[in-house]
């Protein structure tokens, strides 16, 4: 089982940006990284976006919601919730429609 964790700057940017306490953000994070979508399950323009919010290539983005969580691997069984950022309206629909894709392959 992997185990997720936040940073400090997670943590506040969770506050600030979504109004999630610490201990909500605690209690989302494994929803968030295993129901979340991942780059590779969205269009290229929503793809392109999350591409230009990474600062490194190990980032694990997730969208979940409206809003972008940057996940990074720190082991080889440890995630580490580096930000989060809102989503833009112009993707928020890019989002939405990747969302109902995922969920029609799923069922």
């Amino acid at each position: 089982m992997i185990k997720l964790h936040a940073t400090r700057h997670a943590q506040l940017r969770a506050r600030q940006r979504i109004g999630w306490h610490h201990r909500t953000l605690e209690r989302m994070l494994e929803r968030v990284f295993y129901a979340g979508l991942a780059a590779d399950e969205c269009d290229d323009v929503l793809h392109d976006y999350i591409d230009s919010r990474q600062s490194e290539a190990a980032v694990l983005p997730r969208i979940y919601g409206e809003h972008l969580f940057l996940f990074n691997r720190t082991d080889a069984d440890a995630v580490v919730l580096l930000t989060v950022y809102r989503l833009p309206s112009e993707f928020k629909t890019h989002s939405r429609r990747a969302r109902s894709d995922w969920n029609a392959l799923a069922a």
